[in-house]
């Protein structure tokens, strides 16, 4: 994997300044087909602010419709970008994709 350097700034009782290295994920881009449908219904090209990378699909389970659990990288926009690892799910009912934000829990 590449690695991004990517300079940061802690703000307390003193300015400390320092240097951390990201591992640059790559795509998931071998994964069941029911899962890149759940992945592509829920999140599309236009959808704007916090973007989501899927790294590993975990698996489904059938409640009120099939949840499509998925490990996934959310990178989040604000004077610089905020990237997380994250478990989330989208839901599959009747056809239809959709993704909620209270599925998602933060990893590292």
């Amino acid at each position: 994997m590449d690695k991004l350097n990517y300079s940061f700034t802690w703000l307390g009782g003193e300015n400390m300044f320092g240097q951390m290295q990201l591992e640059q994920f790559t795509w998931l881009t071998s994964m069941p087909q029911k899962a890149a449908s759940a992945w592509d219904g829920a999140f599309t090209p236009e959808m704007v602010g916090v973007k989501f990378k899927p790294l590993l699909y975990l698996g489904s389970q059938v409640v009120n419709g099939t949840l499509h659990w998925f490990i996934a990288e959310r990178t989040q926009p604000y004077r610089f970008e905020i990237r997380n690892v994250v478990k989330l799910a989208i839901l599959e009912k009747d056809g239809q994709y959709t993704f909620d934000e209270d599925t998602v829990s933060k990893i590292a």
